[in-house]
């Protein structure tokens, strides 16, 4: 087998280099820093799993396996999506053919124009479906793609991308995770590029189109976000104000609207309802009839912005506010990157039409500070969820209390303390989801379950995903909740000492159980649980050391609605057992991790050194 750097200059050997790159310097650079990333697999205080395993070179590669020095997002396949916590778009219309569910953001040490960005994949390759680069004013799509699934093979993923004519040192990439079998891992990212600008006025003078330039083509198709214009400065403005709202002396009053002009406003608008805002946006360019209907409030009750967020400014916000006096639900996720959005937009735009707000996401929104927090508490009383997942530049979290309806809170890699997070849980009692997960900053959530168990006696789902300060004590509190259906607990080391608290969960409704990496829950815990866990759909074993193949026969057999069973790293566990369950039970997904036999390049697995995560 071809070590990594073999393979990597064979890739990119001068002989991939086209006629008309012959007299100029290509550098080739991995990746410096990771700017942003929307999930990962590690936790705050790991170097495993974590985004920061990009920077460098591939550390891996050509080894295909379950490695902690990769890039791990928390999700795959549809599993997160039939889970009780699954959360709709609010408008679905938006989203296009191609979703992303995971992004992450990179950067180089030197802007380049860039010819080929390769995306080194070491386990269940296949997630990636777009590339965009970081020009001057605003983000420019590279590449688009569908998911797939390759199958068990390492691989470098270089897809043709589109030309630029501008230097880049940042590159975002977003996933889809639908078609993965198991968790994508990332190894490394290349940027490959021309400092010079010859390359572009050597190509304009002559007239001349390399077969580079015909390949590099941009993937669109057809109607996605209307979807992707064609001529890139169309695309950079197709958000902008102007556009959400045209001036009247640049609406015709033309062209006839035929049969159109029959129908009454309602009609019309029922029609537009089931547009993309971008869809909307070309609608009100077309006449004044058009605009007074496409700019009509009952069409602005639902905002999500998270599809727009390459193309989103602050001004976008200013013309979004004339429109949304009835606006209920608002999804601003992803958006705002590199200052595109102002803190002090958002908190006017909450003032002036956030006061009908019941649902509210701003995942991964770096404007979001205590500015913005507070007028979330003080413009919109009556929210029934807020989602802030990574949201990172808020100290004052205790403005949350201040909210009593809320029944959806995901806080999923924020710095919340333990006095706010118990204070939000205890004025919330109708509290249905919650998501606290590597909250770094709780430093005791055994007192935010306690609070949960005492006073949240309608809770479905919450995850506590790599919380090291949850005992024993905070999960038997949550046997009061008897509505519970989701609990994860994966990572949560210090409750791992032993699993007789299985005993204590209401069990009857739970349908997603994760337990990653607690080693001291054995058999007899499970079979304490199972009776009382028939509808019993997900459950993941990973690394949890003493169950033994008797128990999964028992749990693979009893829970007859089970569809998800994780047992990778499961010691007493051999594949031949699991080759057996599979084909006996071929409605369960039953997963086994693995690593190649070659672990000279990935000496430390998941479960060899603990104390990383």
């Amino acid at each position: 087998m071809q070590s990594a750097s073999d393979l990597i200059s064979t890739w990119f050997s001068e002989d991939t280099i086209m006629e008309d790159y012959k007299d100029t310097q290509i550098i080739e650079q991995f990746v410096q820093n990771v700017e942003d990333f929307s999930s990962q697999y590690g936790s705050e205080i790991s170097v495993s799993y974590t985004a920061f395993n990009l920077r460098g070179p591939p550390s891996n590669f050509p080894d295909y396996g379950d490695y902690p020095q990769a890039f791990v997002m928390r999700t795959y396949g549809p599993w997160w999506d039939e889970a009780p916590s699954y959360q709709e778009d609010y408008t679905p219309q938006n989203s296009g053919r191609i979703q992303s569910h995971d992004f992450v953001e990179v950067s180089f040490e030197r802007a380049v124009y860039p010819l080929e960005v390769a995306v080194f994949e070491t386990f269940n390759p296949g997630a990636l479906v777009r590339i965009w680069a970081l020009g001057p004013t605003s983000w420019v799509l590279l590449w688009e793609g569908e998911p797939e699934n390759v199958g068990d093979t390492p691989r470098i993923f270089s897809p043709p991308i589109r030309e630029v004519n501008f230097p880049t040192r940042i590159l975002r990439l977003e996933f889809n995770h639908k078609l993965l079998p198991y968790y994508t891992e990332l190894d490394a990212v290349l940027l490959k590029g021309k400092e010079s600008t010859n390359l572009f006025k050597r190509k304009s003078n002559s007239g001349y189109s390399s077969p580079f330039f015909k390949r590099s083509q941009p993937m669109i198709e057809k109607g996605v976000l209307l979807k992707q214009v064609i001529a890139s400065n169309l695309h950079e403005k197709v958000m902008e104000p102007s556009n959400l709202m045209p001036k009247d002396v640049n609406v015709d009053t033309g062209p006839p609207l035929g049969d159109f002009h029959r129908l009454p406003d309602e009609t019309i608008l029922l029609v537009f309802k089931y547009l993309d805002m971008q869809s909307l946006c070309r609608c009100a360019q077309v006449n004044k009839h058009f605009r007074r209907l496409a700019s009509d409030a009952i069409l602005y009750r639902c905002i999500d912005l998270r599809p727009y967020w390459h193309c989103v400014r602050s001004q976008v916000l200013v013309t979004l506010s004339m429109k949304c006096k009835f606006l209920q639900k608002l999804d601003l996720s992803w958006c705002g990157s590199h200052c595109m959005i102002q803190p002090n937009f958002v908190v006017n735009f909450l003032r002036q039409s956030g006061a009908n707000l019941t649902h509210l996401r701003m995942n991964c929104c770096k404007f979001v500070d205590n500015s913005v927090l507070k007028a979330i508490v003080d413009t919109s009383s009556n929210l029934q969820e807020l989602c802030l997942r990574s949201v990172v530049s808020c100290s004052e979290w205790s403005y949350l209390s201040s909210l009593t309806k809320l029944k959806r809170l995901d806080l999923y890699r924020t710095h919340i303390t333990t006095s706010a997070a118990v204070a939000v849980v205890w004025s919330n009692p109708g509290l249905q989801h919650l998501n606290v997960g590597s909250c770094k900053m709780i430093s005791a959530m055994d007192e935010v379950a306690i609070a949960l168990g005492s006073n949240c006696l309608d809770l479905m789902s919450v995850d506590f995903w790599k919380s090291y300060s949850l005992t024993a004590v905070g999960i038997r509190a949550l046997g009061n909740c008897k509505k519970l259906q989701e609990l994860d607990l994966g990572w949560c080391l210090q409750a791992g000492g032993s699993g007789e608290w299985l005993a204590a969960l209401a069990g009857g409704e739970l349908r997603k159980l994760f337990l990653g990496a607690l080693r001291g829950v054995c058999d007899r815990d499970l079979r304490l649980l199972l009776p009382r866990a028939t509808k019993l759909a997900q459950l993941d074993l990973l690394g949890v050391r003493a169950v033994s193949p008797d128990v999964c026969a028992d749990i693979l057999a009893e829970c007859r609605e089970l569809r998800l069973l994780d047992v990778s790293f499961c010691d007493q566990i051999q594949e031949f057992q699991v080759h057996e369950w599979r084909k006996q039970y071929p409605n369960v997904s039953i997963k086994r991790s693995f690593q190649s036999a070659n672990l000279n390049t990935a000496p430390n697995s998941l479960f060899l050194v603990p104390s990383l995560e």
